[in-house]
């Protein structure tokens, strides 16, 4: 296109002389395209959806692109996991995630996968503390039948383990509470219901069981309250509702972020709240549900006497000549075998049917405590005294004939 233009403007047309006049053409071209360009910017509205429009078509393109790759995921899960058409595999998984859960919580321990053998269980634990431990997993869409119960029982006997933990991570057992226990031939089951599949179940269940074990439950030699394990029981499975609520709630609210992600910019921020908040629930829930079963280790009944001759005999021994012969004294005036031994501490305990007869405390001189078990009683104040509702026999020197008898009627009395 060729234009003919009359310039009038002295300044440009001194500009235009100075200028190389074998390229001027180029020159005044390329003047003339910045300059319509100029024109046409200034005669632009630039209003919001200047803006807008070119944010808007990068946020639609991620949107598309992240519900792309969400759906490949979604697609992957459900072909790796299959949970819903296959029992096999949704089975393995679970045991795969306990074995994990045990590996990570004691390192120290050996564990073997013997899912495959039958008539052993899903699990074994060696411990050189807690000797041999079998563990049975189960992942049924049902609660576990008693016919199962009793195969892992018959599992606990035959494979010669010390301890049984029953694992159902996602449905209930027949009889028994979210968290329960049993002795079965001198063996300590442990049960635990709908733990899930995050490995909080098996360390619940591992973590009640040691505690059982440590406080010494299958040791007749101790004497336990059972009632305050049942109370600390009915308090964790209470605890376990309520977590079963919580992790209930996060599994839904997470399902339904995947559902709703077409509306992710109105709804994330309330979603996440929510599940943040439940999250923050349930591991404060299982911060308690660890103390309390740590209360179990002090839950015991007349203190936590033991009852293990060569302990006593090692403190008598180990106490200075006058002290030792004392207490040996009163040994051989009093040797009914219906008369236990304990110590608790450095107190000597002496007990006949569950009942204290007599506490030893050993400092400077050799105090013997007496419970009082008598409205009307007689003392000998040359060697006797009364303090609430004790009898009081304080022996500093050695045991003669008259204290000596003094002694033995104390015994006969209680």
């Amino acid at each position: 296109m060729n234009i003919n233009i009359n310039l009038k403007n002295e300044e440009d047309i001194s500009i235009i002389k100075m200028m190389d006049q074998t390229k001027i053409n180029d020159i005044l071209t390329t003047a003339i395209t910045i300059g319509l360009k100029s024109i046409q910017m200034s005669n632009t509205i630039m209003d919001g959806n200047s803006y807008f429009n070119p944010i808007k078509e990068i946020i639609d393109t991620s949107i598309a692109e992240n519900k792309c790759q969400l759906s490949t995921i979604n697609d992957m899960l459900t072909d790796l996991l299959n949970i819903k058409n296959n029992s096999s595999r949704k089975g393995k998984l679970g045991e795969s995630l306990a074995i994990n859960s045990l590996i990570k919580k004691y390192p120290d321990w050996t564990i073997e996968d013997t899912a495959g053998s039958a008539h052993e269980g899903d699990i074994f634990v060696h411990s050189k503390k807690y000797g041999k431990i079998l563990y049975e997993i189960k992942t049924y869409n049902t609660n576990v039948s008693s016919k199962e119960i009793q195969k892992f029982k018959n599992d606990v006997i035959t494979t010669n383990s010390s301890y049984g933990l029953f694992i159902s991570q996602t449905s209930g057992i027949v009889g028994k509470k979210m968290m329960d226990f049993e002795v079965y031939n001198g063996k300590i089951l442990v049960y635990v219901s709908c733990s899930g599949l995050n490995g909080h179940g098996i360390e619940f269940g591992t973590e009640f069981l040691l505690s059982l074990i440590d406080i010494g439950y299958l040791d007749k030699r101790k004497i336990i309250d059972n009632t305050d394990i049942n109370y600390t029981i009915d308090k964790i499975n209470d605890k376990l509702v309520d977590l079963s609520d919580c992790i209930n709630n996060f599994s839904r609210i997470k399902s339904e972020i995947n559902r709703t992600q077409e509306n992710i910019n109105a709804s994330m921020g309330l979603l996440y709240k929510h599940t943040m908040e439940y999250e923050i629930k349930g591991q404060d829930i299982y911060s308690k549900l660890l103390y309390d079963i740590n209360l179990l280790s002090n839950n015991t009944n007349n203190k936590n006497i033991i009852f293990d001759d060569n302990i006593v005999n090692n403190y008598i021994s180990d106490l200075p000549v006058v002290q030792c012969n004392i207490i040996t004294k009163i040994k051989e005036t009093n040797k009914r075998k219906t008369i236990l031994w304990g110590m608790d501490g450095n107190i000597i305990y002496l007990l006949e049917e569950n009942k204290i007869l007599c506490k030893i405390i050993v400092n400077e001189s050799v105090k013997l405590i007496f419970p009082i078990n008598d409205e009307s009683i007689t003392i000998d104040i040359r060697y006797e005294s009364i303090d609430g509702s004790n009898i009081i026999i304080s022996i500093i020197k050695d045991i003669d004939s008259l204290l000596e008898e003094i002694i033995k009627n104390r015994f006969k009395c209680n």
